[in-house]
Order: structure tokens, then C-alpha cells, then sequence
């Protein structure tokens, strides 16, 4: 359970090191809530809104994107970090196959004293299973001429650059997570559609089963304790069908390893489904790789993971 959190935890926060502007209120208030039986909430289809995402697996069509992150720490040494990312995600016949983001964060004066580096804007595009950041915690440690570092990965790593532990641009994880609503109501409005927002729980357990991006991110399937980590989630379909927010927070307690309990909260909104898009690589002569970092490459692989010392400072 320890090393599976830890790597929840590990994998969260390095990826937060990489985007947004303040999110608009929502066009019109949501309704007053209309309650329904977890068995009414599951016989509503999943398959329709499944159906509408695959069909805009289109090439070089994508959506919008503009996430907000909360990292709430708790007891004495409480801080809390914001994370504001925004960009845009290409779609091919069979899904995801890229994705151009910006970070920024927002955190508590106190906490920037040395660590500016860590908390510097960064951009980064994930394409054909490599990522490419620019600016952030390595910034300085770039050699002359080189702006990008290339980090391999794969398909997973796309969604998982993501903050949202929900990634409803998956059709497994978007049916299984409809299928465990236990109510819906009306949503109000957002990007320019009447939504209703259905909302539940899945557990991290049945998330690492169905989600390439929770996979990508722990790496080893959860077991014990750790499987049955309940991820509270909010989903907003649109008339379409198709979601347009998504928001989703869960509690990560490792209690026994430094005493440190966080709450992640994420808050997703997608617009513009459709958008043409065309994401490349950057060019080849301003990439660089780990092992060319004046720092070192084992130095810098070590600091992919360095928000946990904010709380515990």
C-alpha cells in the first residue's frame, strides 16, 4: 500500500511540474439537485456518451482544455498549492495521440524561497509516445541552444500529463466511472450547452483496471488499503452527450512513511470538441536529454519528485 501511494503521490506531483488561466463561472447556476437511486443512476446508458467521444476520434481534431488543481496539505504545516494548466488535445482514429499543455502554479510566498524552479511555468507536448518540456525545474540546467528535454514514455503518459485522475478522453474509463453514478441533476450551462452532471465514486483499484493514464501513473496495481481509495467524481454531459467538466478528489494518507495526508482536487473543463488540431515535435536541434542536462541525469531524475518537501518543510 505504501509503495503504491508513494507512487501516486510521486507521479501527481511530478506531473504537476510542467498549466492556466482562471476558470470561467458557469453560465447558469445549477439546478436544485434531483436525487436518484444508484441503481436509477446506472440504468441510464453509458454507452451514448461512450459513442459520442469515439466518435470524434478523428485525425487532427481534438479539444480544449483548461484544468485546475488543488494540493491541500493537512495539520500545522498546511499549504496548499494551485496548479492552473490549459491547451489542447489531438485525437486520432483511436483516441488520444497528442497533447500541448502549459503549466502555471499558484502557492504561498513562504514556500517559493529557493524553490522558484520548481514552481516555474513549463510547457510541454507529448507526441508518438515522447514528451517534450520546455521552462520548469529544468529551465536552468539546459544546454546552450536546447529549449525542450525529451522524456520517452507511451500512449499512457498522453492522458497522465493530464492532472485529472478521471480521464474521461478514455472510453473504458468514462463507461466505468457512468456506471457507478449514483445521481444526477441538472448541470447548468457550460460551453455554450445545457449539461447534467452526474456524479459517484469509483475506487482507484477499479481505475487502475480500466484507465491506460492511472496505469501509466502508479505503474504497479494497487492492492489492500490502497486499492480501495475512494476517488469522488462529478461528470457534466452535455446535450451532445459529450463531457465538459469533470471534477474529481481523492485523499492520500501516508501515515507510517512521514505522516502527511493530501487532498487532490481537480477540476477539468473541455471545450471546442472538434477543434482542428496539428501537434509536432519541436525541432530536432533544440532537444535535448536527461544525460546532457549540465546538472546530471541522475540529479535531475531525482528532482522530478520535489513537491513533497514543500509540505514537510
Amino acid at each position: 500500500m505504501r509503495r503504491t501511494l508513494a507512487a501516486l503521490t510521486g507521479a501527481t506531483l511530478a506531473a504537476l511540474i510542467a498549466p492556466l488561466p482562471a476558470l470561467p463561472a458557469p453560465a447558469e447556476a445549477a439546478s436544485g439537485p434531483a436525487a436518484l437511486t444508484p441503481a436509477a443512476g446506472r440504468s441510464a446508458s453509458a454507452a451514448d456518451p461512450v459513442s459520442a467521444l469515439t466518435r470524434r476520434f478523428k485525425a487532427q481534431r481534438g479539444v480544449r482544455l483548461a484544468e485546475n488543481t488543488k494540493i491541500i496539505g493537512e495539520g500545522k504545516k498546511y499549504r496548499t498549492i494551485f496548479t492552473r494548466r490549459s491547451g489542447v488535445l489531438e485525437f486520432g482514429g483511436k483516441g488520444l495521440v497528442a497533447s500541448d499543455l502549459t503549466t502555471r502554479f499558484t502557492v504561498p510566498s513562504k514556500g517559493e524561497d529557493g524553490l522558484a524552479g520548481v514552481f516555474a511555468p513549463s510547457r510541454t507536448i507529448s507526441v508518438k509516445g515522447t514528451a517534450y518540456t520546455s521552462g520548469g525545474i529544468y529551465a536552468d540546467s539546459m544546454p546552450e541552444g536546447k529549449k525542450w528535454l525529451r522524456t520517452p514514455g507511451d500512449t499512457g503518459s498522453l492522458v497522465s500529463a493530464v492532472q485529472q485522475i478521471i480521464s474521461t478522453v478514455e472510453p473504458g474509463t468514462l463507461r466505468a466511472t457512468l456506471a457507478r453514478t449514483a445521481a444526477r441533476r441538472p448541470g447548468g450551462t457550460w460551453d455554450g450547452t445545457r449539461t447534467t452532471v452526474h456524479s459517484g465514486t469509483i475506487t482507484l483499484g477499479e481505475l487502475f483496471g480500466v484507465s491506460p493514464a492511472v496505469r501509466a501513473m502508479l505503474g504497479t496495481k494497487p492492492t489492500g488499503r490502497s486499492a480501495t481509495l475512494p476517488v469522488s467524481w462529478k461528470i457534466y454531459l452535455g446535450s451532445d452527450l459529450l463531457v465538459r467538466r469533470v471534477v474529481s478528489s481523492y485523499t492520500e494518507s501516508t501515515r507510517g512513511l512521514n505522516s502527511t495526508e493530501l487532498t487532490y482536487v481537480n477540476d477539468t473543463r473541455y471545450t471546442g470538441w472538434g477543434t482542428k488540431v496539428t501537434i509536432k515535435a519541436p525541432p530536432a536541434d533544440q532537444v535535448a536529454d536527461f544525460d546532457e542536462l549540465t546538472v546530471g541525469a541522475d540529479e535531475a531524475r531525482g528532482a522530478q519528485d520535489p513537491v513533497r518537501g514543500f509540505f514537510e518543510n
